[in-house]
């Protein structure tokens, strides 16, 4: 066995694909092994292994171990001669293998040796040669001198940049992304340190190859593509402040503390300022409308002061005005769902307004002595009302009109929609086809996702995975939206999708067939002969989920005081308590009391449930809510509390099945406080 070639892969299985296609041109011939360590990708790399290239070695891992521990589950499989570090988003030359291992054959020396390393455009990649980044080396990358001074040999130390790229000499390392090694170093040295997850671990391993006695060479004899940082894109962490964490646990492993000391300082806040501007730049991007609309409505309120009467008041009493009325504005705003989507609504922010500028009218009427004029009040409400829907209309028209690029700072922070289409069946294909048309909307098809996987690319753009993974998969693609279509998912199946990813704020749309579901209170938006109906589960919302929890204490609170107070009563009638186990939302088991008079009795009657209303105040069930089943095999999959009555609770007989499914369907949809009153008052009027 010449040659073992380790792979390290995580979400990038069409990169993975083609370089596993040019490592076996490059290894005809030669006795080799590939093995391939997948730290638990979503999409179906695995499969893509197994099908296409059944000769690799396979380890799949159940999550993202990193870089180093997964180097080392394929270096204690591996028998080669020889080792190689293969990044999965690289493509090498035919004769990349032969001339590495006849490199290795004169060079008595080396122990560990990188190619020459191209990025896609054809320049050559930096890391591909490196110096240790001691505390000075360290400082001229972080403060940027490296990069002002590539040809000096005090500055450009970092990346060799003031070496010739195309000259054969030795190094302190290479970059991971192709990185050969001798199996005497494996068996002396060891394997990766699993401190470093990702970045550093290549520096690391080279520092003790060169410590052992051995070299570390660069030779651009042969040359690689390397589509650098692929799966790091997908990773949910900061590749900035992890290459400086990378740095930092380098310096303090092997300089003294008089080095740490001197770098810690630097290092530190490097990883601060990256920090930082990183958090910033993610907080501008999620509250990017909610700081405009904050921004116009204290311009407003400003501008307003012109129209004042009287003179200006002191600026205490000003800037507590300014915000009151941004609170109750803003919160109107979550109220009435301007923010929960990633969408410009002019007509809710107009609502907004209204409301905003009748609760603050009322404010005003009470506390009228210490805030302002009528007038002013007027003026402010007309400004806000005209600023904030009017920049919402304003970007829209420039939007249909295509005067902004989709590739513009405007389109990719407010009107960016990044698309997954679940469903890739005929009517998925006819979607992307006409969403792709309108890239003046903002509609960035991402990729696929159905219930099996499924090998390939579909409409030019990849099958991402299948719904099973789809938190992952949204998390790491960053989606905004998502589309589903009938003729792949029905009612049910999508409830139950909707109900793994309801704390990811997603918008989720579907695509009739037919319009023989309940669309409740959904919005349409048509793009050519395709209506997208969004699904819009009010239950969901954080502010019902605030006003459900509240209103099922105060309720339950009261009705446990007055079932204490009737227990007596009722036992002298023949009603006796009984403990009972149920199901609760999603799988999970309570137990709680029920009233059963004679035999068959138990728990059929609102009266009979009124003991659990202790569950109620508990937080296991809720006042209104899905049907009260005990543990069965056959039992369904809850998504709402029980509760004490329901829509189903309300039939004559028990709902169970598919019935049951659509009453709790349909109750999620349309949930509202009224709703749940309407509901309790149909049960006692029952009784």
């Amino acid at each position: 066995m010449q040659i073992s070639v380790i792979i390290v892969s995580y979400n990038v299985k069409e990169f993975l694909y083609q370089c596993l296609v040019s490592l076996r041109k490059a290894l005809e011939g030669i006795g080799s092994e590939i093995v391939v360590v997948d730290n638990n990708s979503v999409d179906g790399t695995p499969i893509v292994v197994e099908e296409n290239f059944p000769d690799v070695k396979l380890i799949r891992n159940d999550k993202n171990y990193g870089f180093a521990r997964a180097c080392n589950q394929g270096l204690k499989i591996t028998r080669g001669k020889y080792i190689l570090f293969l990044n999965p988003d690289t493509i090498i030359q035919e004769d990349t293998i032969r001339t590495m291992l006849s490199f290795f054959e004169d060079h008595g020396d080396a122990g560990a040796a990188g190619c020459k390393i191209l990025n896609s455009d054809g320049t050559l990649q930096l890391p591909c040669r490196r110096s240790f980044p001691s505390p000075f080396v360290a400082f001229t990358k972080l403060v940027g001198l490296s990069r002002l001074f590539p040809q000096s040999r005090l500055f450009g130390r970092y990346n060799l940049t003031y070496l010739d790229p195309d000259e054969v000499y030795p190094v302190d390392a290479v970059s991971g992304s192709f990185m050969m090694i001798r199996r005497e170093v494996y068996e002396k040295i060891g394997g990766f340190d699993e401190n470093f997850f990702m970045y550093g671990e290549d520096l690391d391993y080279c520092y003790r190859i060169n410590k052992a006695g051995w070299r570390v060479y660069y030779v651009p004899l042969t040359k690689i593509i390397h589509y650098k940082g692929e799966s790091a894109k997908l990773a949910n962490f900061d590749n900035i402040i992890t290459f400086y964490k990378a740095m930092d646990i380098f310096v303090r492993k092997y300089y003294g503390r008089g080095y740490s000391a001197i770098t810690d300082v630097v290092l530190r806040t490097g990883i601060i300022i990256r920090g930082v501007i990183s958090f910033l730049g993610k907080l501008l991007k999620k509250y990017s409308i909610l700081i405009i609309d904050t921004v116009l409505i204290i311009s407003g309120i400003l501008v307003a002061h012109r129209f004042q009467p009287t003179p200006l008041p002191p600026y205490r009493i000003l800037f507590s005005l300014i915000a009151i009325y941004v609170m109750i504005w803003i919160g109107i705003g979550y109220v009435v769902g301007l923010y929960d989507k990633r969408e410009l609504s002019y007509s809710r922010a107009l609502v907004a307004s209204f409301l905003s500028f009748t609760i603050s009218a009322v404010i005003n009427g009470v506390l009228k002595a210490s805030l302002y004029s009528p007038k002013f009040l007027i003026w402010s409400f007309v400004l806000v009302s005209i600023l904030l829907p009017g920049w919402r209309l304003f970007v829209l028209v420039l939007q249909r009109r295509r005067l902004i690029s989709p590739s513009s700072f405007i389109s990719r922070t407010l009107l960016s929609r990044r698309v997954i289409i679940v469903g890739a069946g005929n009517e998925g294909r006819r979607v992307a086809k006409r969403l792709h048309k309108h890239l003046e909307l903002g509609f960035e098809i991402i990729g696929f996702v159905d219930k099996e996987f499924i090998p390939g690319r579909i409409n030019e753009f990849p099958f991402l995975g299948t719904v099973r993974d789809l938190p992952e998969i949204i998390r790491i693609h960053r989606a905004t939206e998502l589309i589903f279509t009938l003729d792949r998912f029905n009612n049910n199946d999508i409830l139950t999708i909707m109900d793994s990813i309801k704390q990811m704020r997603i918008h989720a749309r579907i695509v009739p067939q037919q319009l023989d579901y309940i669309l409740g209170k959904s919005s349409v938006e048509k793009i050519e002969d395709i209506p997208l109906v969004d699904v819009d589960y009010s239950i969901y919302r954080p502010v019902n989920k605030i006003l459900k929890r509240t209103f099922d204490i105060v309720v339950s609170f009261f009705l446990s005081g007055f079932t204490l107070f009737a227990l007596p009563w009722l036992y002298l009638v023949g009603f006796r308590l009984e403990r009972g186990r149920f199901v609760g939302v999603e799988g999970k088991i309570f137990s709680g009391f029920l009233l059963k008079r004679g035999k068959d009795g138990g728990g059929n009657t609102f009266i009979e449930k009124l003991p659990l209303s202790l569950s109620v105040l508990r937080g296991d069930m809720s006042i209104v809510g899905s049907e009260l089943v005990k543990p069965n095999p056959s039992c369904v999959y809850l998504r709402c509390k029980p509760g004490l009555t329901g829509l189903g609770q309300l039939q004559k007989n028990s709902c169970v099945g598919k019935e049951a499914n659509n009453f709790e369907y349909y109750y999620m949809l349309n949930y509202s406080l009224f709703l749940d009153i309407e509901i309790i008052v149909k049960a006692l009027l029952k009784i």
